[in-house]
């Protein structure tokens, strides 16, 4: 519940009114083996799914107009989750030769799907045992000062590590006495996938998609400061850039984060979807289907017209937010 010390806390008593938390981020990869070795190893997932598709298999041939993909597109998609009750936001990779990078040499200012954030029960530790694996982090423990409502503060730490397909993978802690992003396994002191994170030419917009197709509500919109490379993200000292939380309602984990570069911010060159390569798409569910088709060609333009098919037999469409990254929602009713 939120008492106003804690801006991601969820308000009493609400619920989801359209589409309920993320449910699955997508990662598209040239080679598997790296992204399954990083995945298991590093953040402690479990393979969950394992399909080959081709040809005119029927799961193909829907991902496949779902997508945009080329008829003639084959791949193999393996599914991780943790080994927390829940298990958080489950990670799927896609791999699949050719594509472009979205995210060249781990560029942040450039648009499209920058991160995703893992719960751990100790920063230290899992710097310690993660970098021992032979993967980098970025600039260590990185600090980070978030201003509540009334003006009081609070610090959590992060720790971004050198991900698969030059993405960021984040590992996240908070202050004791709050609620850690996302549930964690005593056993292996890590969670699943919390939240993702997308960089956006414009957060004004992105977030009123978010509120009109899916229903979600910002919780958090602050600008924040970069100190430089200590922030982690490899951007100039004093660089600032908008810092949004989307949510569900009712729900404390499953959401996703918008940063805005603003004045910093850069085009990519690339569309920052799939078949290109990285972090390229967001799934979410829903009990509303129709009312959530109905607002998502009413929010589209002719270049992001939902696509609808039938996937496992659940009706799912696929649009581009204004940011031009792909989201997914599945029929749950």
């Amino acid at each position: 519940m939120n008492d106003g010390m804690d801006p991601m806390a969820p308000r009493a008593g609400a619920t989801p009114t359209l589409c309920g938390p993320l449910e699955l981020v997508t990662l598209m990869a040239n080679e598997l083996e790296p992204a399954v070795r990083f995945l298991t190893q590093a953040m402690r997932l479990r393979i969950a799914g394992d399909v080959e598709l081709h040809g005119a298999d029927a799961g193909a041939a829907a991902r496949r107009e779902l997508w945009g993909l080329p008829a003639a597109a084959r791949w193999r998609e393996l599914t991780f989750e943790a080994a927390s009750e829940p298990p958080g936001v489950r990670v799927r990779v896609i791999a699949m030769p050719g594509g472009a990078p979205i995210r060249p040499g781990m560029e942040s200012r450039l648009t499209g799907g920058l991160s995703i954030g893992f719960p751990a029960a100790d920063l230290a530790l899992t710097l310690s045992r993660v970098t021992a694996l032979g993967y980098e982090s970025t600039a260590g423990i990185v600090p980070l000062t978030i201003t509540r409502p009334d003006g009081s503060s609070y610090v959590s730490g992060e720790i971004l590590f050198r991900g698969p397909e030059q993405s960021y993978m984040l590992v996240v802690g908070r202050p004791a006495g709050m609620a850690p992003v996302g549930p964690i396994d005593a056993a292996t002191g890590m969670g699943g996938a919390a939240y993702s994170a997308i960089v956006v030419p414009d957060a004004t917009r992105e977030i009123a998609f978010y509120r009109d197709v899916l229903g979600w509500e910002a919780r958090q919109d602050i600008v924040l400061t970069t100190s430089g490379p200590a922030g982690g993200l490899g951007l100039d000292p004093g660089t600032q850039f908008r810092f949004v939380q989307l949510f569900a309602p009712g729900a404390a984990s499953g959401y996703v984060c918008l940063l805005d570069m603003m004045a910093a911010g850069r085009a990519n060159p690339v569309a920052p979807r799939l078949p290109n390569r990285g972090l390229v798409m967001w799934s979410f569910g829903t009990q509303s289907f129709d009312r959530v088709l109905a607002r998502a060609r009413a929010a589209a333009s002719d270049s992001s017209a939902p696509r609808l098919a039938d996937l496992a037999g659940r009706r799912t469409l696929t649009m581009l937010t204004p940011a031009g990254v792909m989201i997914e929602i599945t029929d749950r009713g």
